[in-house]
């Protein structure tokens, strides 16, 4: 039976629909690049590069569908992204693309929303998940010599995770025990959601300098995946927070509310960044 209490003790941000962009960061793993993949209606998904060492975006494509964001991935360099999407009629596929455009130099078509997407465990290698299909898939592609790296198809793969969990450990993530009581609850908003109780979390400090910055999975709510961060001994970040990560020069990266910002050591020490931008009101 669902628990219809759990609601009430959720914050807002969890449980009520957004008037504000939802937003999902993929960082590069060896340069100073990064992707938003903003979403604002829940279908209809834009595409920005961001420099995080000039703070310069470049806004690409506009795209009516979906991104399943956490399956997607970007490589080292910060040129290609790996994604599964769902288009505007319901079909589904797996592409590569060179950001911020959506353009695929290839793509296979997926199963549903099963599997899907891939990550980049090194710079010239790209592992695909995309093993439930029979027919067709990205390593096929391997050679292809407009891509600069091998694709290795995953024996196994399944949703979200663990593609995410691939991704988080590469970059610097690691898990601080298994995933908390899983429960099925009763939201206002939501035909599903689930509320994971007493997640351990992953945590990530990039050097003796930085604070722990710490993520927790709170389950599948309003908004699909949900996630929330915190920075030890600071009050920075809440549950408003869609995503957190450092770049490769060690520099925090946030997504709240349709806004990103960026915060050096020193910015964090001030509760002030360095940029930020508002990314709410944007349209083709």
């Amino acid at each position: 039976m669902k628990d219809q209490r759990i609601e009430a003790s959720l914050p807002e941000a969890w449980t009520q629909p957004r008037t504000k962009a939802r937003l999902h960061l993929l960082r590069a793993h060896s340069a100073c690049k990064a992707v938003v993949l903003r979403r604002k209606p829940s279908k209809r998904v834009h595409v920005i590069s961001w420099d995080t060492r000039t703070d310069r975006l470049e806004h690409g494509s506009w795209f009516n569908g979906r991104i399943y964001a956490e399956r997607c991935d970007l490589s080292f360099d910060g040129r290609w992204m790996v994604y599964l999407a769902m288009g505007s009629k319901g079909e589904t596929w797996n592409g590569i693309c060179e950001v911020p455009w959506l353009r695929s130099i290839v793509h296979v078509p997926n199963m549903g929303t099963m599997a899907g997407g891939g990550y980049f465990p090194e710079a010239r290698k790209l592992c695909s998940n995309d093993h439930l299909m029979q027919d067709r898939t990205l390593s096929e592609f391997s050679k292809n010599r407009q891509l600069p790296f091998q694709i290795q198809r995953l024996d196994s793969g399944g949703e979200a995770f663990p593609i995410l969990a691939h991704r988080l450990e590469r970059d610097g993530w690691r898990r601080c025990g298994d995933v908390g009581k899983s429960m099925e609850i009763s939201l206002k908003h939501s035909s599903y959601s689930v509320y994971i109780e007493n997640d351990p979390g992953w945590k990530w400090q990039p050097s003796e300098k930085h604070p722990v910055l710490r993520m927790y999975y709170r389950g599948y709510l309003v908004g699909g995946y949900t996630f929330e961060f915190q920075i030890e001994g600071s009050d920075l970040l809440d549950p408003r927070v869609d995503w957190a990560t450092w770049d490769s020069k060690g520099d925090l990266l946030l997504a709240r509310e349709g806004m990103i910002q960026r915060f050096t050591l020193q910015d964090l020490e001030r509760g002030t960044p360095s940029f930020s931008c508002d990314l709410n009101q944007i349209t083709a």
